[in-house]
């Protein structure tokens, strides 16, 4: 087993994020406020109280292993920080959030050696909590998980997630958009459905059939990645590189879907 995760109890870990999962439940607004200013301001607010919750804990739990604050730097994202480190996103699916609606988590994910190793994503609308350590499965509540079996394209559930906000390069859009035009008359459904941790989860999960996604997000990818791997998903960068700092994209899916999808999406 890996050093970092030898004193990590992973009951205590789970229930650090589903605390913060509810409290933010709390917090969040009803319905989509008036002021891109105000839904600023919700969103500074609760994800700052959550990333010093998890601070705080993770430094008695962990000490010497940080939290990573490059969440929104790409350019930092691009190779490993440090040998040992935790990524955390405090709500991902924040536009959700901040709109009064369900499909948002929380995540944290640790980082060791370049490979992520334990990961936790809570859907808190929805009471699940997905979670997974390498080499030793991924579970939803404890139930273990296992990808879906359906192997016809013509059956396949796909998720994905749309580049349009941050505002992405006219190049990033135009390649999603050849991408989704290839994908969609083959399959019996293109959806998104929600941030990258949950439909990757839901693909552990056995709902959807596989997902993917063009930038570089890796920060966002990495919890819900190992969570689909260790329920035997195959894992890959949309260009066909190993899933790693450098790769572009991200297309997982079940291993009988994976060679298909790969090669309607390919460029």
């Amino acid at each position: 087993m890996n050093d970092a995760l030898k004193n990590i109890d992973m009951p205590t870990l789970i229930k650090l994020v589903e605390t913060q999962g509810k409290w933010l439940a709390q917090q969040q607004p009803r319905r989509a406020l008036d002021e891109i200013a105000d839904m600023q301001q919700v969103f500074e607010t609760c994800t700052s109280h959550v990333r010093h919750e998890l601070q705080t804990a993770l430094a008695t739990m962990t000490p010497g292993i940080p939290l990573s604050n490059a969440e929104f730097d790409l350019e930092v994202q691009i190779r490993p920080e440090r040998p040992a480190y935790w990524v955390a996103d405090a709500i991902d699916g924040a536009v959700q959030y901040l709109c009064g609606l369900p499909l948002w988590t929380i995540t944290l994910c640790l980082v060791q050696d370049s490979k992520p190793v334990l990961a936790v994503v809570h859907d808190a609308a929805n009471a699940c909590t997905y979670h997974a350590q390498a080499g030793l499965g991924a579970y939803c509540n404890d139930n273990p998980l296992r990808v879906a079996t359906r192997s016809a394209i013509e059956a396949a559930f796909i998720g994905t997630s749309f580049p349009n906000y941050p505002q992405r390069p006219k190049a990033e859009i135009d390649d999603f958009l050849l991408r989704m035009a290839s994908i969609i008359p083959r399959v019996f459904a293109q959806r998104w459905m929600g941030p990258a941790s949950l439909s990757l989860s839901q693909l552990a999960e056995g709902k959807l059939d596989g997902y993917w996604e063009t930038g570089r997000s890796l920060y966002d990818w990495l919890p819900g990645a190992l969570i689909a791997q260790e329920a035997g998903a195959r894992v890959r960068g949309l260009d066909g590189r190993t899933f790693d700092w450098d790769c572009n994209g991200i297309l997982a899916a079940s291993p009988a879907m994976y060679p298909q999808l790969e090669k309607l999406l390919a460029k």
